[in-house]
C-alpha cells in the first residue's frame, strides 16, 4: 500500500513539472552545446562517480549506501528550478536540464544500480532486473512528465490557471513524503544520521563545486554556471524515496524504507547549503540580468 501511495505522489509531482514545460524546453539545451555537455557530464556521469567514491572513502556499504546511489541518479525537479530562480540563474536552462534528465532517468538509474549494487550489498544472490525497474521508473517518473507536457499543449489556458496550484500541491507532497519517510524510520534516521549525514553533505558540496568549476571551464555565463551548479548539486529526493520503496519488496522486505532514507535525509540537509548558496549567487548576479 505504501508503495502505491508513494508512486501516486511522485507521479503527480512529475506531472506538475510537465505542466510547466514546453517542447522548446527539451530542444533549447541542444542549441547550447557547451551548457548541455556540462550538465550531462555533471549529472549523468560525475554525480554517480563522486557518490560511489565517497561511499568508498567513508566506508559505507549496505542498503543505506545503495540509497545514496539511488539519490545520485535522480534528476532535478521543480525545487531545483525554484532554487535557480532565487539564485538569479538561467531558469530556462535549468528547466531544460530537468526535462532532459527526467527523460533519461528510466535508463540511467537501473544501469547504475545494477553495476553498484553487487559491490555495496552483502548479498551474493542479488540480481537487479534492469528492464522491469526501468519500466517502473518510466511509468512513475518519465511518463507523467510527458503527459504533463502534452496537457500543457492541448489545454494551455487550463494549465496557466492551475499551474501554480499544481506546483504548490507538488511541493506539499514532497514535504509530506520526506516527513513521512523520516517519521516512519525515525530510529534508523537518528541512529545513522552521523553515518550518512557527512557523506550526503560532502556529496552536495562537492557537486556544487564541480558545477561551478565546469561552468567556468566551459566559459558559460554567470547565470548558466549557477544553473549548472544547482542541477549538479541538488537532486529530486522524491524520486529516490519512491525508487527505494520499489526496491524493497524485490530485495529485503524488512528494510523497505532503508533504501529511501538517504534521499529523505538529503531533502532536509540540502537546506543547510542552499540558503547560503542562494545568498552568495544573488550577491554576484545583478537582478537586471536574471533569466
Amino acid at each position: 500500500m505504501i508503495e502505491l501511495v508513494l508512486s501516486i505522489g511522485l507521479a503527480f509531482i512529475m506531472l506538475s513539472l510537465g505542466l510547466s514545460l514546453q517542447p522548446a524546453d527539451f530542444s533549447r539545451a541542444l542549441g547550447q552545446p557547451r551548457a548541455l555537455f556540462g550538465g550531462a557530464l555533471a549529472q549523468l556521469v560525475l554525480l554517480p562517480l563522486v557518490a560511489f567514491s565517497l561511499l568508498r572513502l567513508f566506508g559505507l556499504t549496505g542498503d543505506l549506501a545503495l540509497g545514496v546511489m539511488i539519490l545520485s541518479c535522480c534528476p532535478g525537479g521543480i525545487t531545483s528550478n525554484v532554487m535557480t530562480r532565487l539564485s538569479r540563474g538561467d531558469v530556462a536552462l535549468s528547466i531544460s536540464y530537468t526535462a532532459l534528465a527526467s527523460l533519461v532517468t528510466a535508463v540511467t538509474l537501473p544501469v547504475v544500480l545494477s553495476l553498484t549494487a553487487p559491490l555495496l550489498l552483502p548479498s551474493p544472490n542479488l540480481e537487479l532486473s534492469i528492464l522491469p525497474l526501468s519500466l517502473k521508473v518510466f511509468a512513475i517518473s518519465t511518463m507523467p512528465v510527458v503527459i504533463g507536457v502534452w496537457i500543457a499543449q492541448q489545454a494551455p489556458g487550463f494549465c496557466k490557471r492551475n499551474r501554480q496550484k499544481a506546483e504548490r500541491l507538488a511541493n506539499l507532497l514532497f514535504l509530506l513524503i520526506v516527513a513521512g519517510t523520516l517519521i516512519s524510520q525515525w530510529t534508523v534516521f537518528t541512529g545513522n544520521l552521523t553515518t550518512i549525514g557527512p557523506t550526503l553533505l560532502t556529496l552536495n558540496l562537492v557537486m556544487l563545486a564541480i558545477g561551478l568549476s565546469l561552468g567556468h571551464r566551459l566559459k558559460l555565463s554567470t547565470e548558466q554556471t549557477t544553473s549548472l551548479s544547482i542541477e549538479a548539486g541538488f537532486q529530486n529526493g522524491t524520486v529516490g524515496i519512491v525508487v527505494g520503496s520499489l526496491l524493497g519488496p524485490e530485495l529485503m522486505q524488512s528494510q523497505l524504507n532503508s533504501f529511501s532514507l538517504p534521499s529523505a535525509v538529503y531533502g532536509v540537509l540540502m537546506t543547510v547549503t542552499i540558503i547560503p548558496f542562494i545568498a552568495w549567487r544573488r550577491s554576484i548576479q545583478p537582478l537586471t540580468t536574471q533569466s
